[in-house]
């Protein structure tokens, strides 16, 4: 007897509905859209793509896939826009917003901008839509005030974010008006002139989160006006702006404020009555300490014991709305240099009493620089167990007391670290073991500590500028110890060497997955290598990349 094989349900990509179609495509990066289902000709499937709403990351793009983006995306798809300098030399955003078709005003369903690394003059408006802008700036932003113009005389927008470039200043950035603006953060030059001028002109801000640089006097506002801000981060930088100046010359003007974050620094003096008054009107009361000295026992003094006190009349209270948070943290920039003598805190007796556990002080590190040749470190600390950023470097290179591993991951949770600069020569310390317990995404280290048996799997930047390299250590780089390599930083010493590593790296034949390369040259060869180099950049010998050059670096981005 004979029985007919069962035929097997297959159904075609093109058959699934619409519907299921758009799901499936808001899961992928619109460059693979492009590169896997516009070769297939489908039209349905190509009308599909051409009208979808796109999310548009473009934070690690090489310069091959961002010009796939230009070629067939369109910007009244985009609702979501990352774009980041930081990882092409300066060179994408201006690239991307230079072409008439990529005008800003032409991304008419534009709701989320995010812009990383950028100087100010990149656009010249903002999308007409926009609810949510997120600028981070670069350290040296020249044009940074034309862009806080364009945020703060927004029609549309309800968040704002601007990191960096400039501190906002009434006689400066004037003329500023929004009725859109809900959440804003920003850094204010002073207390309480260009403060109270930036509410006024925001009639609508609910949210502020800032720093303060200076503190003003001179300008009068009437007793009448308010804001109806109802959160409020505010960081002094050491401007000499005390709580009870912001309770007498602010507060009173914010009649709906719920919560304020207050940042103060190690030498300021507070008045615990005004503590203990604050919360008894706010929601929220969080005291940030910063600035102290490793070595200042935080229970000695007569500010401390009024702290106990305000602790203790704040926690008794039976609202549980309402808190007082008081810790210290390390200063500057989170940095904790280790061996660090730990703050003693303020042990409260009471029954009902809080306070901050050292922990949660370890907790907020997020950068750690360690000395390898250091005699005694204290070990009995509690580890930092969300450290990003470690530093390891020797003061004494043929010292024979170097710590062990096994000491560095009792003081960082060395999994979480995700940025390593080595920054020393030391042949006596284990790197090996030090990489089995870390999952890095960047190293900074010399080309002559690096090993074969380095677990080096994740790391997608490396920086071997520390010493000079040569093509033939590049190429067993590329192709034996990081092969999945996306930055990569260099140092050469001659025109020819530059020249012959570059052959390598932008060679047709030779693939690889970097995006970006920064050579570092010797300032009196930046133009001899240009003279070489500039022609063949410039014809089709090596793939196409955009670059340019300065006095010490020559910028890739591939």
């Amino acid at each position: 007897m004979v029985t007919k094989k069962k035929k097997k349900n297959i159904m075609l990509l093109e058959n699934l509905p619409s519907e299921l179609l758009l799901e499936i495509f808001s899961y992928l990066h619109p460059s693979d859209l492009y590169t896997s289902f516009l070769p297939l000709s489908n039209s349905r499937i190509s009308h599909l793509i051409s009208d979808i709403d796109l999310s548009l990351d473009l934070t690690y793009t090489s310069y091959a896939r961002f010009l796939l983006i230009l070629t067939y995306c369109s910007p009244s798809q985009i609702v979501f826009l990352r774009l980041t300098n930081q990882y092409s030399h300066g060179l994408l955003i201006t690239e991307f917003f230079s072409t008439d078709y990529f005008r800003p005003e032409k991304f008419l369903r534009l709701r989320s901008l995010h812009l990383d690394d950028i100087i100010g003059n990149e656009i010249d408006c903002l999308p007409p839509y926009l609810e949510k802008l997120y600028i981070k700036f670069h350290k040296k932003a020249k044009y940074a005030l034309k862009f806080y113009q364009l945020a703060l005389r927004s029609t549309s927008l309800k968040q704002c974010y601007l990191i960096g470039g400039y501190a906002f200043d009434n006689t400066t950035c004037s003329h500023i008006s929004s009725t859109t603006i809900e959440q804003l953060h920003m850094a204010i030059k002073s207390f309480p002139n260009d403060l109270l001028v930036l509410l006024q002109a925001l009639p609508c801000l609910t949210k502020l989160k800032t720093c303060v640089y200076t503190r003003s006097s001179g300008i009068q506002f009437s007793s009448l006006f308010t804001s109806p801000l109802t959160h409020l981060n505010i960081d002094l930088q050491g401007s000499g702006v005390t709580l009870t100046l912001i309770d007498s010359q602010l507060l009173s003007h914010l009649p709906r404020l719920q919560s304020l974050i207050y940042h103060s620094y190690g030498k300021s003096n507070e008045d615990m009555n005004t503590f203990i008054q604050l919360s008894s009107k706010l929601s929220r009361f969080q005291f940030i300490r910063k600035g102290l000295s490793a070595n200042i026992n935080i229970t000695h003094g007569d500010f401390n014991n009024d702290l106990v006190t305000a602790v203790q009349e704040i926690t008794n209270n039976k609202n549980s709305r309402r808190s007082l948070i008081l810790h210290t943290t390390p200063y500057p920039d989170k940095v904790l240099n280790l061996p660090f003598v730990q703050w003693n805190k303020v042990h409260n007796l009471s029954v009902n009493s809080k306070h901050i556990p050292d922990e949660e002080i370890y907790d907020r590190v997020e950068r750690v620089r360690i000395n390898l040749s250091e005699f005694s470190i204290n070990t009995n600390i509690p580890s930092c167990r969300h450290v990003k950023h470690l530093t390891l470097f020797s003061n004494n290179e043929t010292n024979k007391c170097i710590i062990s591993p096994n000491i560095i991951s009792s003081l960082v949770c060395l999994p979480s670290v995700r940025h390593l600069i080595i920054n020393t020569q030391t042949s006596l310390f284990n790197f090996n073991q030090l990489f089995t317990l870390m999952s890095l995404h960047s190293l900074d280290i010399a080309w002559s500590q690096l090993r074969p048996y380095f677990l080096l799997s994740n790391i997608k930047i490396l920086s071997l500028i520390s010493e000079c390299v040569s093509w033939k250590e590049i190429q067993y780089l590329i192709i034996h110890l990081i092969p999945q390599l996306e930055h990569l930083q260099m140092n050469v010493t001659t025109s020819n060497e530059c020249r012959q590593i570059l052959n390598f790296l932008l060679s047709p034949k030779y693939k690889n997955n970097l995006i970006s390369i920064k050579i570092c040259v010797c300032q009196t060869l930046s133009d001899q290598i240009k003279q070489d180099l500039e022609p063949i950049l410039l014809s089709s010998q090596w793939i196409k990349v955009k670059w340019r050059m300065d006095n010490w670096y020559l910028y890739i981005w591939k």
